[in-house]
């Protein structure tokens, strides 16, 4: 494992994005996002994302001729067409447009389709409570998981993030309709880790911790078995119908990397209705009383979603963020191309 410092990190990506023909601008943006989410730990959707990005660059994948349309509004509601354009700033600019349009309306809802892989959800959920909002934002994805009591895949893990504001730290919750998404299980096969609770099945069709065993097979467990595959279904069904995009099925039949997918944005403005301060003791008094509990015997401390992101962020600015040496390798020799 190298440890790169932040700084030498963002420049090296920002150089390699511009080398692959993003421009300045959205290098600049781009290298935040895969150095960050490192940064603050989420590890499967940072750097370690980064040269399937370049490959999907390369591929025409995500494409860097295009912008973001409106497509069609009602009051505080808007459908935007990403027309394939790089996922994470779609994103940002999704959330950022819900958070305005939520400081009129109360509660607004920004839909996109057309969009591609947008990394970490829980940054669009964070970049929300920054700016005081609570939100709601999920997006579906290729068939990755089978529905419960199925051998093949033909749901998404669609993830889902739910965020809360509290001055003390938000509450993010960032999770997938599967008990582990698929980069985490990567993370534990390059660090050679078992899974700490049953994840999916191997060739014999047996409930397995072994992370390469469940990548082989591609059937990841949906978390809660039978809740977690119905909540796919639904998010996904909720993610098409908002943006009128394609749903997992459309997606997977198209010959792309995981492309054209349908995400929602959804802010709310809690604080312009009910007094601000009552709600904050009200968050913090439910998030005291959770933080009380007794963990078990041999247990960690208990934490919310989201409690650790600036403790690690500050571990990995002082001693270098973690990067996988086979990772830094394929960025090295991107850049070193004619």
């Amino acid at each position: 494992m190298l440890y790169i410092p932040f700084d030498d990190l963002v420049r090296t990506l920002e150089a390699a994005l511009e080398k692959a023909g993003v421009d300045a601008s959205r290098a600049a943006r781009l290298s935040d996002v895969f150095a960050r989410n490192s940064l603050e730990g989420v590890y499967s959707h940072g750097v370690n994302r980064f040269p399937r990005f370049l490959f999907c660059i390369r591929e025409g994948i995500v494409r860097l001729d295009t912008t973001p349309e409106r497509v069609a509004s009602l009051g505080g509601m808007e459908v935007w067409d990403g027309r394939f354009g790089p996922g994470p700033l779609i994103a940002e600019d999704a959330m950022a447009r819900a958070v305005e349009l939520s400081r009129t309306h109360g509660i607004a809802c920004v839909s996109v389709r057309n969009s591609s892989h947008w990394m970490r959800a829980g940054r669009y959920g964070r970049q929300a409570a920054q700016a005081g909002m609570a939100a709601i934002l999920f997006t579906n994805t290729t068939a990755n998981m089978p529905a419960w009591g199925a051998e093949d895949p033909r749901l998404g893990n669609n993830p889902i993030v739910l965020a809360v504001p509290r001055s003390k730290g938000p509450v993010v919750v960032d999770t997938a309709m599967s008990q582990f998404a698929y980069g985490k299980l990567e993370v534990a096969v390059q660090n050679g880790q078992m899974l700490p609770f049953d994840g999916g099945y191997d060739e014999e069709g047996r409930l397995t911790r072994d992370p390469k065993a469940i990548l082989k097979t591609r059937r990841i467990l949906p978390a809660g078995y039978w809740k977690g595959s119905a909540m796919s279904l639904a998010l996904d069904l909720l993610a098409g119908a908002l943006s009128m995009g394609r749903t997992v099925c459309a997606v997977t039949r198209a010959p792309e990397d995981e492309a054209g997918l349908s995400q929602v944005f959804i802010a709310i403005n809690f604080r312009g209705l009910l007094p601000a301060e009552q709600v904050d003791r009200l968050l913090d008094e439910a998030v005291e009383f959770l933080l009380s509990s007794k963990p078990v015997p041999g247990g960690a401390p208990i934490r919310y979603p989201g409690q650790d992101v600036e403790r690690t962020a500050a571990r990995n600015l002082e001693r270098g963020v973690p990067v996988a040496e086979e990772t830094w390798e394929k960025i090295q020799a991107h850049m070193q191309r004619p």
